[in-house]
């Protein structure tokens, strides 16, 4: 009898204990920064990092950039050209997917879950950002499909999400549309399917809507801070510290993080990580016709360079050729591979025709 009477206690104390042990310990993290390399760096380093029973709620803001999946062609998804011109940053993902443009008219969300005694809830996710959207701006919106949310009958979307599961953590991101610029999408992505011969992932543009056409007053710091009081009320836990904010500043002090910031500016990882591809094109100048055909291989340099012409200046055509093979397919690399042959001719007219030829390409990628 004392050896039962004893027992009892004693699973209810192992019973508790391993309750209040498997506690889930929530953080609430935002990014002050709108660099998008920074911000992709940041969530891994958060997702490599998480603590046995961690719940973290990360909310962040890109400007101007489009971000490309894992196995996507630049050349094909982007006009990258005039990104380049405009300050729109390209990032890759380390995860598959298709091409989108971000701006400061987004808002984007991470909802991440250690794996280790909780599991990662997409639907009560959504009823978070949902609750948050109604509560605060009185838009009503719903779940769409398995990833979507939309508003209105005719289901137009306002946002996108993508899952991501490990043996360490869960991890369930996407963005909610606010004010997206919706001409800087068409002057930046590039639905042509027929512009490149490529083996790359095509992109399919969703009907999508801002969110500000529902509630004019919604903007990324209020909307952030509604979905924390959602957040907040769901999981009823008045323990959850203060939120946490995050700078570019603790780049140096945290070699995980910088790494995985070096990894996504790198242009060897934006541009590099793409199927062998194609690119022809022909044009017809007052001095001549002339015909480029540049063949790229992964890591993203020009491989092969023909250039056919029916100019008599052959000396120029040769050394642009020469010039051009070896360089990285990008706008910079191509504007330095012509002023190189610009440098080496001699005549007025040769170097004219330089700056002909390199508007032209330019304009093509």
């Amino acid at each position: 009898v004392m050896i039962l009477s004893f027992r009892y206690p004693l699973i209810q104390f192992i019973r508790k204990y391993s309750s209040v042990k498997n506690e889930a310990i929530h953080r609430i993290i935002y990014s002050s920064s709108t660099n998008i390399w920074f911000n992709l760096a940041t969530e891994e380093w958060l997702s490599n990092t998480i603590k046995p029973n961690e719940h973290i709620l990360f909310l962040w803001q890109n400007d101007k950039c489009v971000i490309i999946g894992r196995n996507q062609n630049p050349w094909k998804e982007c006009f990258l050209e005039r990104m380049e011109n405009d300050g729109v940053l390209l990032a890759r993902r380390r995860s598959g997917g298709g091409a989108v443009y971000q701006d400061l008219g987004n808002t984007c969300f991470t909802f991440l879950v250690s794996q280790a005694h909780h599991q990662l809830d997409k639907n009560l996710n959504s009823k978070i950002l949902l609750d948050a959207l109604h509560s605060s701006f009185n838009i009503k919106g719903h779940i769409h499909g398995r990833n979507d949310l939309v508003y209105g009958p005719d289901n137009r979307k306002f946002s996108g999400s993508a899952y991501q599961n490990t043996r360490k953590f869960a991890l369930h991101h996407g963005t909610l549309i606010t004010d997206v610029d919706t001409n800087a999408m068409k002057k930046y992505l590039n639905p042509n399917k027929e512009k490149l011969l490529s083996k790359g992932v095509d992109s399919v543009q969703a009907r999508v809507i801002n969110l500000c056409q529902a509630n004019p007053s919604i903007n990324h710091k209020d909307l952030c801070l509604a979905i924390e009081q959602s957040y907040r009320q769901t999981y009823s836990n008045n323990q959850i510290p203060s939120a946490e904010i995050l700078s570019k500043e603790i780049l140096n002090s945290i070699p995980e993080l910088n790494a995985s910031y070096k990894l996504y500016s790198d242009s060897q990882w934006r541009f590099g990580q793409t199927f062998s591809f194609t690119h022809e094109y022909e044009k017809r100048f007052p001095w001549g016709t002339i015909s480029i055909g540049i063949i790229s291989e992964r890591d993203g340099l020009i491989h092969t360079c023909e250039i056919y012409s029916d100019s008599l200046y052959v000396n120029m055509i040769n050394r642009l050729k020469e010039n051009l093979l070896g360089q990285m397919y990008t706008g910079e690399s191509i504007r330095k591979a012509c002023q190189r042959t610009r440098n080496q001719v001699e005549s007025e007219q040769e170097k004219t025709m330089i700056d002909d030829v390199q508007a032209w390409i330019l304009a093509q990628i």
